[in-house]
């Protein structure tokens, strides 16, 4: 009985989704041409023609892929090399030729009215290309002609301050090239407030504090792409260049054994100038050798020169400076990539690939730390506080896709990837490294609305050469060694996703997965006694992800209520104290729904969305933090009516947002006595703004 169900359900779902049952039943407004076709062929894929997005006004590409029905925007993972980084977007069949700014700095340099069309496609969308992905958007750009769109944004965060934000994009042929540019640039604050409090390990009071902290952040970057025919391929090349600063001033009035009163016994301040210089250039050429294949030839180079200055004081009492200390840290990063690939590409029941890559990243650290009182000054070491890490790695690889026919498809691969990681300076340490990382996926089209797949991929995960290095926070008191030693993570996923859609705007998404982690770092207690990352054990990550997209017409014309979940439970064998815990850092659940409601007819638009809690846990050698991020809502109003521009009235943080913080101590480590504890709570208010938006 229960199969003959799920059968019906399957068949409803395959009529509901197919061209000539939807046909019949329109979106309120939209015509047949305007509605996403579903088309059969190689991969299963469903078109949006630019039409479908107009009633959205939207500006940049950016704004249409987070238009898409069902889909969520992802802009690659964190691991090693290029190949490993594949997102879920294309644009006109290619990966952009970037890291840094990736997928959505390029989404952000293509005006709308550049978009010829969108193809979401599930299934095998290249290997190469985004591997990994169950469903993926392509962006197919028109060939040829002159555009732009511009920006203009001003908000009033809740200290009543405004600050101002700006893009402008242009796309223009220049001596035979076809650029693409965008400059762009924010000042932007975040006013947060609150108390601290401190308790001992019976749970007694002992101080408080009243904190303030305002914070601004400043942004100017400029990132541009040409292309054009050389060779008798394609030449493309991308750069991105611009400078980040975050800067918060901390002041803290502390009472000591008591809650706040109007007498404070000392004031704390911290000053963290923290500013870094971003740069990237790549090169991609790629020609079809004949009717099959196609050879892709990247070289991809990336820098950043990060500073960061922590400068501690304190009065006691108030107006009368006793101590203080200053952290200054300094960090220079370089990688470069040089990738080649040979794919099998058009008609055909098998598509193999073959490809290689060789890459070179280093870290160069520094960091120096000192505390003042009454009685001078005082150094403080910390081992590896001075070192450069670099590794040289190599990787080869090859694909297979093949369409079985009858609805079933099949991608697997290997790839089996060298390196050796040094590090020299305070630290010395030599280290090699082999690993094998197969993946296969089976695709089944049961019709053209629904799909199932299932997966396994074998990942390593790209390491943060910083914890390679010492480091410190003064806002949380902490110091932490540097470990010459660590080595990279690995991952074994196995998902099954089933993804479902209709011509009317609807769509659901879900994917089941089961992850087991291999060397996973963490914070332990280093043999040098201090506290550090290490890869501490194995661990595993099981969840459900899912999205969805129901429009709510008739009830409500042009009405759609998106959805984004995400559900994870882990488990870790801790080795520090002896017991099984969450994974460090994450994050469960997130949930994200937003309804709107579009008018074209009376050019507007207005929605709202609401933002789950998002809770996490961090475990570091001697201390257990919990973290609970408050929700979130925002309501937006859009208009039209002035010169076609689209004019955005928001409404961020409605009612406020509160961050709550407990950090509970343990001595000397997570294996000993609790022996305090600390909360902080505090808030941050609404922000209004406004933005114009137009293209040319």
């Amino acid at each position: 009985m229960g199969r003959h169900i799920v059968s019906h359900i399957a068949i409803a779902i395959c009529l509901a989704g197919s061209p000539s049952a939807a046909a019949t039943v329109q979106e309120s407004g939209q015509s047949d041409a305007e509605q996403p076709a579903l088309v059969a062929g190689r991969d299963s894929a469903q078109v949006y023609q630019r039409s479908f997005f107009d009633q959205f006004t939207p500006q940049t590409a950016r704004d249409m892929i987070d238009r898409v029905p069902g889909f969520t925007l992802d802009a690659g993972d964190d691991l090693r090399g290029f190949g490993g980084a594949a997102g879920n977007v294309l644009i006109d069949g290619e990966r952009p030729s970037s890291k840094v700014g990736g997928i959505e700095d390029a989404l952000g340099r293509i005006p709308a009215n550049q978009v010829a069309r969108i193809e979401v496609i599930r299934g095998s969308a290249g290997s190469g290309e985004a591997a990994g992905q169950s469903v993926v958007a392509n962006v197919i750009r028109e060939k040829q002609g002159a555009a732009g769109s511009w920006e203009v944004k001003l908000e009033r965060a809740a200290d009543g301050i405004l600050y101002p934000a700006g893009e402008l994009t242009v796309v223009r042929q220049v001596s035979g090239w076809k650029t693409s540019t965008k400059i762009n640039g924010f000042w932007e604050r975040f006013p947060l407030n609150g108390p601290r409090t401190q308790f001992d390990a019976d749970g007694e009071l002992l101080s408080s504090q009243l904190e303030d902290r305002p914070s601004t952040l400043t942004e100017a970057f400029i990132s541009s792409e040409a292309e054009r025919p050389v060779g008798g391929g394609v030449l493309t090349l991308t750069g991105r260049f611009g400078r980040s600063a975050f800067l918060p001033e901390t002041e803290r009035l502390s009472f000591d054994g008591r809650l706040p009163d109007q007498n404070p016994d000392d004031r704390f301040f911290i000053d963290l100038n923290s500013v870094f210089y971003e740069g990237e250039f790549g090169v991609d050429w790629n020609r079809r050798l004949d009717s099959a294949w196609i050879l892709k030839l990247l070289s991809l180079s990336s820098f950043q020169d990060w500073g960061q200055d922590q400068l501690v004081s304190t009065e006691r009492p108030v107006g009368t400076p006793v101590s203080g200390s200053t952290f200054t840290r300094k960090q220079d990063t370089f990688e470069t990539v040089f990738r080649g690939s040979l794919a099998k590409a058009g008609p055909g029941r098998l598509r193999p690939e073959l490809g290689a890559e060789i890459a070179y990243n280093s870290l160069d650290s520094q960091l120096s730390l000192e505390t003042r009182d009454l009685n001078g000054v005082n150094v403080i070491d910390l081992p590896a506080a001075d070192v450069l890490v670099e590794e040289l790695r190599g990787e080869a690889y090859s694909n297979l896709i093949w369409q079985a026919g009858n609805g079933l498809s099949v991608e697997t691969g290997i790839a089996a990837e060298i390196s050796q990681i040094t590090v020299s300076g305070d630290a010395e340490s030599r280290q090699s490294f082999f690993f094998i990382k197969p993946f296969a996926t089976a695709i089944y089209d049961f019709c053209p609305g629904l799909q199932f797949r299932l997966g396994v991929r074998r990942t390593v995960g790209q390491l943060d050469f910083s914890e390679f290095a010492a480091s410190a926070s003064a806002e949380d008191d902490r110091l932490l060694a540097g470990n010459p030693d660590l080595g990279p993570d690995q991952t074994t996923r196995a998902s099954f996703t089933v993804d479902l859609r209709s011509r009317k705007r609807g769509a659901l998404n879900i994917e089941l997965f089961h992850e087991w982690r291999d060397d996973l770092i963490e914070q332990v207690r280093l043999p040098s006694g201090n506290f550090g990352a290490a890869n501490a054990g194995n661990g595993r990550l099981w969840g459900v992800t899912a999205n969805a997209s129901a429009p709510l017409s008739p009830v409500i014309p042009g009405g759609l209520l998106e959805l984004e979940l995400d559900i994870r439970e882990s488990t870790f064998a801790d080795p520090l104290s002896g017991t099984n815990r969450d994974i460090s850092d994450v994050s469960s659940p997130t949930l994200l729904a937003e309804f709107r409601q579009d008018l074209p007819e009376k050019k507007l638009a207005w929605g709202f969305s609401y933002r789950a809690p998002l809770k996490r846990r961090f475990f570091f050698a001697n201390e257990e933090s919990f973290t609970r991020t408050g929700e979130q809502w925002r309501i937006f109003i859009q208009s039209a009516h002035l010169r076609g521009w689209r004019t955005t009235l928001e409404f961020r943080s409605v009612g406020g947002r509160n961050f709550f913080r407990e950090r509970t101590f343990y001595e000397p480590s997570r294996a000993g006595a609790l022996s305090g504890s600390e909360i902080i709570d505090r808030d941050r208010g609404a922000f209004v703004s406004i933005t114009v938006a137009g293209q040319f």
